[in-house]
C-alpha cells in the first residue's frame, strides 16, 4: 500500500479563492488519496459564505490546508484568520 502522507497549503489573497477553484482541487486530493467527495459540497457553500460576509471592495484572504496522515485527511479552510470549513475524512 502506498503511503499517502502529504502537507500543502495555498494561499489566495486579494480576490479571494473562487470556489469552484477550491472545489475542483479538493475533489482531486479526495481521488488522489482514494475517497469519494462527500464534503466537497459543505466546503463549497462555506467558502460562498465567506466570500458574500466580505464588504465589498474589502480585501479577502482564504487559506487552504490539505494534511494526509495516519490514514485520515485534514483540510482546513480559513478566510481573514477564520474558520469556514473543516472536515476529517478517513482514507480507505
Amino acid at each position: 500500500m502506498a503511503s499517502h502522507d502529504f502537507f500543502f497549503a495555498l494561499e489566495f489573497s486579494s480576490q479571494g479563492a473562487p470556489a469552484p477553484l477550491v472545489e475542483e482541487l479538493a475533489s482531486q486530493v479526495l481521488k488522489y488519496v482514494g475517497c469519494t467527495a462527500t464534503p466537497v459540497p459543505q466546503m463549497t457553500a462555506a467558502l460562498e459564505h465567506a466570500v458574500a460576509k466580505t464588504t465589498a471592495g474589502g480585501e479577502r484572504r482564504c487559506d487552504v490546508q490539505f494534511r494526509a496522515h495516519a490514514g485520515k485527511l485534514d483540510i482546513l479552510i480559513t478566510s481573514n484568520g477564520g474558520r469556514v470549513f473543516q472536515e476529517t475524512v478517513a482514507i480507505p
